[in-house]
């Protein structure tokens, strides 16, 4: 599996909820929460770009047969404490508990799409 065409997928995965969260926010009487979970996910797209790229450049590194340094964990930290420090600083706008669950999108949507996939693999 290329894990370029996987992460385009996943990527597109998540932008299609973020839409969906932004619809849900201006018609249901939640306002706060999809919002909440509309900050997450975007940062979670965020931390699945930031993984991609590290992933892509230690492969290559790999091949050229080179070590490459990368923040990996560290950087994918930081930009969820930044979220979070986000919605906690503005309660009125983002809820904590859609951010939080926003920010576990994308893995998530790792765990469950290869499951579409097994009837290939067989």
């Amino acid at each position: 599996m290329n894990y370029g065409d996987a992460a385009k997928r996943y990527a597109l995965y998540t932008i299609v909820l973020i839409i969906l969260f932004f619809i849900l926010a201006a018609l249901t009487p939640y306002p706060i929460f999809f919002l909440g979970l509309v900050l997450g996910a975007a940062f979670s797209l965020l931390n699945l770009y930031s993984t991609y790229v590290q992933v892509k450049r230690l492969g290559e590194g790999a091949l050229e047969g080179k070590k490459k340094f990368a923040f990996g964990t560290v950087s994918r930290v930081i930009t969820a404490v930044l979220c979070l420090l986000l919605a906690v600083s503005n309660p009125h706008i983002f809820d904590l508990v859609g951010v939080i669950i926003g920010l576990m999108l994308t893995y998530a949507i790792i765990m469950i799409e290869p499951i579409f996939h097994i009837k290939r693999l067989q």
